[in-house]
């Protein structure tokens, strides 16, 4: 089972920030996950598990992952999706060095990485039995995707 790391402000695993939408569907391809369904700006691959947002240009502007049991997602040599939300949280904080953080346990982005993180809730947490809360999904996006996050919260 392959491992993704998580470069943020880079890559998770083979798909890269940047890299076009041809590009990107080629090396999923190649890893054996073909795409299996495209909305407008988002492509899906293995069960949706990977959710990939391109800009107008057709680059990739954000790289979610969720749990899979064809993959694991790994940031600083840590499974994401076998570690407490709180844990994962105050790992990604401590990386970002952007100072305080507070614990949301909806939604969080890390301004310096551009990492996100969405949903923690107990059942997410398949290794663990639903014990524990897990995040949903775990990402990266661009400058221009943290830009569009700020105009979004601009208006609200």
């Amino acid at each position: 089972m392959p491992a993704f790391e998580i470069l943020p402000l880079q890559a998770i695993g083979p798909v890269r920030l940047g890299a076009t939408r041809m590009e990107t569907r080629e090396v999923m391809a190649a890893i054996g996950f073909p795409l299996e369904q495209s909305r407008g700006d988002l492509d899906y691959f293995c069960s949706a598990a990977i959710q990939i947002l391109y800009d107008a240009g057709e680059e990739v502007l954000f790289i979610g992952v969720s749990e899979s049991a064809a993959f694991w997602v790994m940031f600083k040599g840590i499974n994401v999706f076998n570690l407490p939300a709180d844990e994962l949280f105050l790992l990604m904080a401590e990386a970002d060095g952007s100072g305080q953080h507070e614990f949301n346990s909806y939604e969080y982005c890390f301004p310096n990485q551009i990492l996100t993180l969405w949903d923690a809730d107990e059942q997410y947490d398949r290794e663990g039995g639903e014990t524990r809360p897990i995040w949903s999904q775990v990402g990266i996006g661009s400058e221009a995707y943290l830009a569009a996050i700020a105009a979004i919260e601009a208006k609200t």
